[in-house]
């Protein structure tokens, strides 16, 4: 079974900074309040979770790497990540933010490996 999370609809449409201290809809409450239960749960059954990235007002970097990135730096290995995680963009307009966010999970493992 494949879940999905959108995040103009389960989230924000309208994105905001890096960290909860600095704004509403931060990455790091993204990650903490939405992201990473589902994707517990998707781990646990075996399945996908596919976060669709458009329809927001946009993203700036901060939000993607803490939400994405983040998810290294607080115990998902990038196994569970490559099996479990899809992030994606159907509208050219934000297949930049997909292309940043798969980025900053392969950065945020980079480190961890080091």
């Amino acid at each position: 079974m494949i879940m999905r999370i959108e995040v103009s609809q389960d989230f924000t449409r309208y994105p905001g900074p890096r960290y909860r201290e600095h704004g509403d809809f931060s990455g790091e409450q993204f990650r903490e309040e939405v992201l990473k239960k589902a994707l517990r749960s998707a781990i646990d059954a075996n399945s996908v979770l596919v976060v669709v990235l458009d329809d927001v007002a946009g993203y700036g970097s901060s939000f993607l790497e803490e939400a994405f990135g983040g998810l290294i730096r607080h115990g998902f290995s990038k196994h569970d990540l490559d099996n479990h995680l899809q992030i994606v963009a159907n509208t050219d307009r934000f297949k930049h933010h997909e292309r940043r966010a798969k980025a900053y999970i392969d950065e945020a493992a980079s480190l961890v490996m080091h």
